[in-house]
């Protein structure tokens, strides 16, 4: 080996050993980025496969008018088809007579007038039906024509639905994996956690002034008034209560400040109380959330793979604010909805204001 080389290899080693420290802590360092990384992806997927939804069913309906109109136009043929009989029959009794025979064989002026009245009223009507009956055929054509031009778009949606499904799937895929090798490792699992706390603290800093109107406010009294007899947003299996827990891998004790609901991804979740949507996008940590307040008092409702709501936006109690999913960072990879209740920004137990 020539000097140079040699001086060339021991570099390439120098390097290597300062950069495998810092690869080692990669995946850990940026376990929370990787996350938001996935889900603005699986977001965008969502969206995507919401507005195709739309188009379908937009399709679906253009379809189903035209369907009608050419059931309708083949009826409307069916009808005139007599009427167009009768007039060509009769016109060709006309012809076979002679027009001029009929004409001239009148007996009198009169009777001429009328003969040519006849005649002429005769005509005007077998062209109308013909002209009639073209228009309703043509109609049918188009309505046929159009009818075809849905049936191939839908099949040519229900072709990229499926591409979308499959990229969905195979994002959620990769998320999954990685959620499972951070919590397949101790370490791994403990920067998790402490990522996931720091995440939430940062939000919770973040949002400490909202909510925080007078406690005199009518939202706040009404809120207040509801307590222990809100609905629950959704129906599901409770996977954590409110209070401290233990995390199975790291054994450190955590603190769940709201209540985790399970249930299928895609399930509605509702508003509890009338209010106003402060915050509706992507929070580092807690994924798609929405935050409605109440006067002095705030909902959170985090986890969710679609949102229904802007901020901004007033809502009822009982109205759709999103879909139940899996984004964020979570413990498990099960769809969940996590609920949180918050006064002047400090996290309230659920169970206190929810019914039983």
């Amino acid at each position: 080996m020539t000097p140079a080389r040699g001086a060339l290899v021991a570099c390439a080693l120098a390097a290597l050993l300062l950069v495998a420290p810092a690869r080692a802590e990669a995946p850990v360092q940026g376990i929370l980025d990787e996350v938001a990384r996935y889900d603005a992806q699986l977001a965008d997927l969502d969206a995507a496969d919401v507005a195709m939804t739309a188009r379908e069913a937009e399709l679906t309906g253009a379809l189903t008018a035209h369907t009608a109109d050419e059931e309708a136009a083949t009826a409307e043929v069916a009808r005139r088809q007599g009427e167009v009989r009768g007039a060509l029959r009769a016109a060709y009794r006309l012809q076979r007579r002679g027009f001029a025979r009929l004409l001239f064989d009148a007996q009198s002026p009169g009777e001429l007038r009328r003969r040519a009245h006849y005649l002429l009223a005769s005509a005007d009507a077998q062209e109308l039906a013909m002209r009639e009956f073209q228009a309703v055929v043509q109609k049918r054509a188009a309505a046929a024509e159009a009818a075809h031009t849905e049936m191939a778009a839908l099949d040519s949606l229900a072709a990229e639905r499926a591409k979308q499904r499959i990229a969905l799937e195979e994002e959620r895929r990769r998320r999954l994996e990685l959620l499972r090798s951070v919590r397949s490792s101790s370490a791994m699992a403990g920067q998790y956690q402490a990522e996931a706390s720091q995440a939430r603290a940062s939000f919770s800093a973040a949002t400490a002034q909202q909510g925080s109107l007078p406690a005199a406010a009518p939202s706040s009294e009404g809120f207040r008034a509801a307590r222990g007899t809100l609905p629950w947003p959704l129906r599901g299996r409770v996977l954590l209560a409110w209070g401290p827990y233990v995390d199975p891998l790291t054994r450190e004790t955590l603190q769940n400040l709201g209540v985790d609901l399970a249930s299928p991804p895609g399930t509605p979740f509702r508003a509890v109380f009338p209010g106003t949507v402060t915050r509706s996008g992507y929070v580092r940590g807690y994924g798609q959330v929405v935050m409605v307040e109440h006067g002095s008092y705030a909902t959170l409702y985090a986890h969710a793979n679609g949102l229904r709501v802007s901020q901004g936006q007033e809502v009822n109690a009982g109205d759709v604010l999103g879909l139940v999913g899996t984004t964020g960072l979570l413990d498990e990879s099960e769809a969940r909805l996590h609920f949180e209740i918050r006064y002047n920004g400090t996290p309230q137990d659920p169970g206190e204001w929810l019914t039983p």
